[in-house]
């Protein structure tokens, strides 16, 4: 139950907005009492918690990749890939400043998933330049900002298309 009531939010938080979605839009949507929603989390931090988990895990299973032994067309794919997570989850995205601010420990772990993944950003980064599908970088700090603007652009970007009014809520912006 945990699983479908995680689902449901997903699809609700989408939809909706992680503001606008109440937990009784969740019980509503799968026909469930309180008690057996209450049973599983206590409020929707917690469920937004639980998906926070799934993206940091999905995220993590994209960046077990042989960097060495990839082509241009491999990156490609992967960079696919990791947009598609970004649009699975696209609410988490949309709202991020908000969610962070009202969960403190969803910020602690959002934190320390950044100081991870941007260490993971920047060995890709390298890879790519060693391949000569990225220019080298004059130094390793022209480096770090293009990494750490990586970073920014990827989490941010469908928030300013949606409040440019330029996102259409459909996978097809991908490719």
């Amino acid at each position: 139950m945990k699983d479908k009531i995680t689902e449901a939010s997903i699809e609700l938080f989408n939809e909706m907005g992680t503001h606008r979605v109440t937990t009784n839009h969740i019980i509503d949507k799968l026909g469930i009492s309180p008690g057996t929603f209450y049973y599983h989390f206590k409020n929707k931090e917690e469920i937004v918690s639980r998906i926070f988990d799934r993206i940091t895990l999905e995220f993590d299973e994209l960046f077990i990749m042989d960097n060495s032994a990839a082509d241009m067309k491999y990156f490609v794919s992967e960079i696919k890939k990791i947009y598609q997570l970004y649009y699975k989850y696209r609410f988490f995205y949309y709202d991020i400043s908000m969610l962070l601010d009202r969960d403190e420990g969803l910020a602690v772990r959002y934190r320390e998933n950044y100081k991870l993944k941007i260490g993971r950003i920047r060995e890709l980064t390298l890879t790519l330049e060693k391949k000569g599908i990225l220019k080298k970088f004059i130094s390793g700090e022209e480096r770090d900002l293009y990494v750490e603007n990586q970073w920014i652009i990827n989490d941010y970007w469908m928030t300013f298309q949606k409040a440019a009014g330029s996102l259409n809520d459909e996978l097809s912006f991908i490719y």
